[in-house]
């Protein structure tokens, strides 16, 4: 149990560490707790281009025109897929890389895939997440054009229906005589050939 001098101390002490103040110090620590980009809270880690992840968003954006909550979750699925899978990609290469700096032969990296390297293991890994990845994306765009296609066939079935109201004896009535166009006098039509 900490006595009344120590609670003093840590409070006196918790008013010097405040943490980052400026917007630069705060954006440098957000990442202080990451350890690797395979599950970070942003998507976007340092080192990657937040532009090149909003030209991966926007492509399926326009791809797909998610109209629903359901429909942007779905889209928001792919975009997270696509941009993660890319990111195992990259570190799949530095593992074969790392995996040859080991002295592994490259005729027989088949091999070394199987031993119990540090590499050969982390690789089974990036294999078993990217795997898990095509299989969300996938499943996201066979939901997402599910859902498309039904509300499709719904609007299709609104639009042929016939209309439940008779409106044919609803008719405007003819505006008043004020607000007719005026009558445009007929031009007698000229015979383009004359006879002699």
């Amino acid at each position: 149990m900490s006595t009344p001098a120590q609670i003093a101390a840590n409070r006196a002490n918790a008013l010097k560490s405040t943490g980052p103040r400026t917007p630069e110090g705060k954006a440098a620590s957000r990442f202080n707790g990451l350890k690797h980009g395979l599950d970070a809270a942003s998507i976007v880690i340092p080192g990657e281009d937040p532009a090149d992840y909003e030209a991966l968003a926007e492509d399926f954006r326009r791809q797909f025109h998610p109209a629903s909550a359901l429909e942007h979750y779905h889209v928001e699925t792919l975009i997270r897929s696509a941009w993660l899978k890319r990111r195992l990609q990259r570190t799949e290469a530095k593992l074969y890389r790392a995996l040859l700096a080991e002295g592994s032969d490259p005729e027989d990296l088949d091999v070394a895939l199987l031993c119990n390297s540090p590499a050969a293991k982390l690789i089974h890994k990036v294999f078993a997440q990217i795997a898990s990845l095509d299989r969300a994306f996938f499943a996201a765009i066979k939901e997402l054009r599910r859902i498309q296609s039904s509300a499709e066939a719904a609007l299709d079935l609104l639009l042929d229906a016939p209309l439940p109201v008779d409106l044919s004896r609803f008719h405007r009535p003819p505006a008043p005589a004020d607000l007719q166009p005026p009558a445009v006098p007929a031009v007698p039509a000229r015979d383009p050939d004359p006879a002699p």
